[in-house]
């Protein structure tokens, strides 16, 4: 049963366009002490090396990234890899976007392929 209501919330995430409304079922649809935090990262990596390969603009994608991290459950924020995603721009405010992009290319082959 739980398998399928973890699919049901994929499946409605996957369809969802309006990030608002996705954080908001997510927040209360999510036991946070039972998530699975490898299927969840190696689900969510997945999905943001998809956006990272399709962006062109590193500052944006980095400005995205930090509020996605504002927004993971508190319990997994300090937990490799989601971490990565407070402080990796930082080397963009001396300019090092090949640094930043080292650091998010790590993240997000952290769990392998």
């Amino acid at each position: 049963m739980e398998d399928l209501l973890a699919y049901a919330i994929l499946l409605y995430l996957e369809w969802e366009t309006d990030i608002k409304k996705a954080v908001i079922y997510i927040r209360t649809h999510i036991d946070y002490n039972g998530l699975d935090y490898n299927r969840f990262g190696k689900i969510l990596m997945g999905k943001l090396k998809a956006v990272y390969e399709n962006c062109s603009d590193i500052k944006y994608f980095a400005s995205r990234m930090f509020g996605l991290w504002e927004n993971l459950p508190g319990n997994i924020q300090d937990i490799e890899p989601f971490w990565i995603l407070s402080y990796a721009d930082d080397p963009l405010s001396w300019g090092d976007e090949e640094q930043t992009r080292d650091i998010y290319e790590y993240m997000l082959d952290y769990y392998g392929d």
